[in-house]
């Protein structure tokens, strides 16, 4: 064995890192709302205000409301196991192509159950609204915060497993440290993201599609900051393959400066109808 090619450790690349997580978050934040406004003007709603954080629709019943509260969510979810498809095909390109889809399939997964338990705890966000009128109020609530704290746990277990086959080296500790800094880096990301969204919109960073948005960012996507301790456990198994290594790609940070500024600059301001 070649005693350079032992000795090397796997590269991270923290820029490109951010960068590929900002994209991440952008599009599934863009896949949230804007299912929101198509779904609004889908069912005959009159679709007032879409921006990065919020989606005002007026609606003209109560069952088109609730289909527009609900429908976003569920769309996350659908869109995180299209994803988990790609992932898993034999061919998926670079190291970073493959990064990209696995933080934005877990990102679809996190925000699509999140927003369940969520609403169930708090009695807020978009499936408070579907299913308020249900009684008892508090069993509807119960269910659908086991319902979505279920579908969450499950959602980080499956995206650990996955990231197994991809994490590769066969140093045990190294695999965990690459992992983790993965998963930091990418929770600063959306932090930073969702914070320059909230800093731009309309009603204030302390208005309520602002701190929503940055209570579901912190806490929501907050298995990023600790599952990878999860990921030392033996059931996840960790292919001896080529480590993933994230390198210094400028067209990555190109393409994450051109999302946020959509997302957080543009879209954060709010386009009205």
């Amino acid at each position: 064995m070649n005693p350079d090619s032992a000795q090397h450790k796997p590269h991270v690349d923290w820029l490109t890192t951010l960068a590929i997580a900002a994209v991440a978050i952008a599009l599934t934040q863009i896949i949230h709302e804007g299912t929101h406004a198509l779904t609004c003007v889908a069912v005959g709603g009159d679709l007032k205000e879409f921006s990065a954080l919020h989606v005002a629709c007026e609606s003209n019943s109560v069952a088109q409301s609730k289909i527009v509260s609900g429908s976003a969510a569920i769309v996350n979810l659908v869109i995180g196991f299209v994803l988990l498809a790609f992932l898993r095909r034999p061919q998926l390109g670079t190291a970073s192509n493959q990064f990209f889809l696995w933080i934005f399939m877990l990102m679809n997964w996190l925000l699509g159950s999140g927003y369940l338990a969520f609403s169930g705890v708090a009695n807020l966000g978009d499936w408070a609204n579907v299913i308020d009128g249900g009684e008892p109020a508090w069993l509807w609530r119960v269910v659908m915060t086991v319902v979505g704290l279920g579908l969450y746990t499950y959602f980080v277990w499956l995206a650990l497993h996955e990231m197994g086959k991809l994490i590769g080296g066969n140093d045990a500790k190294e695999q965990i440290s690459r992992a983790n800094k993965l998963g930091l880096l990418s929770y600063a990301a959306v932090f930073l993201v969702i914070l320059g969204a909230a800093a731009t919109n309309p009603y204030g960073i302390t208005g309520l599609p602002a701190i929503a948005a940055l209570m579901l960012a912190l806490g929501g996507m907050s298995p990023l900051a600790w599952m990878m301790q999860w990921f030392q456990a033996k059931s996840f198994e960790k292919l001896d393959k080529t480590p993933l290594e994230i390198e210094g790609e400028w067209s990555w940070v190109i393409v994450a400066a051109l999302a946020v500024v959509l997302y957080s600059v543009i879209l954060g301001r709010t386009l009205y109808f």
